[in-house]
């Protein structure tokens, strides 16, 4: 699979190494591969460099059934999402990313967390800003080029990244680490926004 248009919204590899390799360790038996393999990944051979976004929207489907049979499927993909960003922190560039964040005040880390999200694919935009009551708002959108390449997928799995971020600030804060809520999403132009509250 190749990615034929400069304008085509794709997700790196290092993302699927976090899903697949890591979220996924232990669950690739031959039948899961070939589910895995029908959203779009052959596996018998080494990743890509990239994959399109509609790959990484089935792939992500595909493992979070996999992984949580049981929950719903907004559940179920918070619940993958929190696991990709687990897995996101085994990989090469992962590790790299956490142990410096933490190295940082929390708010900075998180800050610095949220442009680094710019690096799973080509067609992020993320920033994050602290506001007067010390909780931080990550707003995350879709550069306005990569939209009509999009057709009827939204962009950003509200789900998915509110687990991500969630397990994200976990990695950097501890397990005791406020969780984040969606406080605003507009489809029209694909953009969330996330709230962290520092005091309930």
């Amino acid at each position: 699979m190749s990615v034929s248009s400069q304008n085509e919204p794709v997700i790196f590899s290092q993302m699927f190494e976090a899903l697949i390799m890591h979220a996924m360790r232990g669950k690739l038996g031959p039948d899961t591969m070939r589910k895995i393999e029908a959203a779009g990944i052959d596996l018998s051979r080494p990743l890509l460099v990239a994959y399109p976004l509609t790959v990484w929207y089935d792939a992500v489907w595909t493992c979070a059934q996999l992984l949580f049979p049981e929950l719903p499927r907004t559940e179920a993909i918070y619940a993958t999402g929190r696991k990709v960003a687990d897995g996101y922190s085994h990989t090469t560039m992962g590790k790299a990313l956490f142990s410096g964040l933490r190295k940082l005040g929390w708010q900075r880390a998180l800050g610095q967390m949220a442009r680094s999200l710019r690096t799973g694919g080509n067609f992020l935009a993320s920033h994050a800003n602290e506001l007067p009551t010390g909780d931080l708002e990550i707003t995350l959108e879709i550069l306005p080029e990569f939209i009509p390449a999009l057709g009827g997928h939204p962009g950003i799995d509200s789900s998915f990244m509110r687990g991500f971020l969630d397990a994200s600030a976990e990695l950097i804060r501890g397990p005791d680490s406020p969780k984040f809520s969606l406080t605003a999403a507009d489809p029209a132009v694909r953009k969330a926004t996330f709230l962290l509250r520092e005091k309930a």
